[in-house]
């Protein structure tokens, strides 16, 4: 059976997990997608949920298996503009009670992992955390490729020297930036 929490009430203390695990649900509500985007800087964020399926691994902690959904709206790093994102993820995750140590062999693969010395483990910030390493690093939206042509265009009429910024400062609004990328003055000094 899965246990619903509240975004602010998902803290789980490992040691009283059932013997079979136990499975959860968060959905953030419309104050907690106000907080997430204040703190990961983004315009909104629509809707956010996940789902976690915990159960104890002797000698590893307590394994955490889950899904993240996310609807954002972030801003396009090309034109500035506000698109929607969504983040789809499934993820895996130990709660271990102190830092494990190295891992002798370098080929085997590591577990991400939360350290929890008092054995609680706030899932809200896990599905944060997962969210923020989930969502894309340099956002396109789809008018990226014309705004990104445009800018093209304008560096070739310069003289056709690559001029990979020409034209941003006139595009952002920026004083005394001019498309050819001329500003500044004399280069000669």
């Amino acid at each position: 059976m899965t246990r619903a929490l509240r975004w602010g009430d998902a803290r789980v203390d490992v040691a009283t997990l059932p013997a079979g695990g136990a499975a959860v649900r968060l959905s953030a509500g419309a104050e907690d997608r106000r907080a997430i985007a204040g703190r990961l800087q983004l315009p909104s964020v629509e809707a956010c949920a996940a789902t976690f399926a915990l159960r104890a691994e002797p000698g590893r902690g307590v394994l955490v298996e889950g899904r993240l959904r996310a609807r954002l709206v972030r801003r396009c790093v090309v034109s500035g503009d506000a698109m929607e994102e969504i983040v789809d993820r499934a993820f895996e995750s130990a709660i271990v009670r102190e830092e494990p140590a190295a891992a002798e062999d370098d080929a085997a693969e590591e577990m991400d992992y939360e350290v929890a010395p008092d054995g609680r483990v706030d899932l809200a910030e896990l599905a944060i955390q997962i969210l923020a390493v989930s969502m894309a690093a340099y956002p396109r939206g789809p008018g990226a490729d014309a705004v990104l042509a445009e800018f093209g265009a304008q560096g070739d009429a310069a003289g056709g020297q690559e001029k990979p910024f020409a034209g941003l400062g006139a595009r952002l609004g920026m004083p005394g930036s001019e498309p050819d990328g001329a500003e500044g003055g004399d280069a000669d000094g």
